[in-house]
């Protein structure tokens, strides 16, 4: 087995800016960014990707969000729904709630995790 895919954890950050956290609920961003996280010590920015959600208010939408980023384990944010919130724990994503800068929060997520 590849032992570096093993440490290598992705992380999804909505952002309208690419360099704060979005301070709105997480599908109200333009963009959510991927970023990779290497073995609990350093992390680069891998994806800017589009949100074709965030205009729109949908049920269910945190769901459809989710399918844009199914691909990470952890998610921080600013705000998420209180629903949100259960239906993305309930896939397996680890939540942050952090504001600021993504890079001082990234930072901050690699010392908690």
């Amino acid at each position: 087995m590849n032992d570096n895919k093993e440490n290598l954890v992705r992380v999804a950050i909505p952002t309208n800016n690419g360099i704060n956290i979005l301070s709105k609920m997480l599908g109200m961003a333009k963009y959510i960014f991927i970023y990779e996280i290497e073995n609990r010590t350093k992390f680069r920015l891998i994806e800017k990707r589009n949100n074709p959600f965030e205009e729109t208010m949908q049920h269910l939408k945190t769901l459809d969000v989710y399918e844009l980023i199914n691909d990470c384990s952890i998610i921080i944010s600013a705000h998420i729904g209180k629903k949100g919130i259960q239906r993305l724990q309930e896939r397996g994503m680890k939540l942050y709630f952090k504001k600021g800068n993504i890079q001082e929060a990234l930072i901050e997520v690699i010392k908690e995790d």
